[in-house]
Parts: structure tokens; sequence; C-alpha cells
């Protein structure tokens, strides 16, 4: 099992397109992630499947003061 970063996965194991498939997600999913700079890691697992996992604070979106 690796895992790493989105920008890490798309420069180095594959495209957008491809990620989408194998995470059940349409393409622009991916390309929105990425452009967010969203701390979003990819796990590659050792049957070859591939997981993604986001980290978020607590709470995750403003509130109106």
């Amino acid at each position: 099992m690796q895992t790493v970063t989105l920008g890490e996965y798309l420069a180095l194991h594959g495209t957008q397109s491809d990620l989408a498939k194998a995470l059940g997600v349409q393409q622009s999913a991916v390309s929105q992630m990425h452009r967010s700079n969203r701390t979003i890691t990819i796990t590659l697992m050792d049957d070859g499947s591939i997981q993604a996992n986001e980290i978020r604070p607590i709470p995750a979106r403003k509130t109106a003061a």
C-alpha cells in the first residue's frame, strides 16, 4: 500500500480521466479537487484498487457571523 497526494498521483501515475474511472466519479470532479488545492490523498492498494481521502478541519464550512 502506498499513499500519495492527488497532485503527485496525477504527475506520476495517470490522468484525471483514469483516476475518475477508478474512483467512480466524473473527470470534472477530479479536476475540481485538483484545482481547489484540497488536502486529498490517494492510496494505492496492494490489489491494484485506488482509494481517495480528504482531510478537512472541523467545522469544515465557515459559518456566517
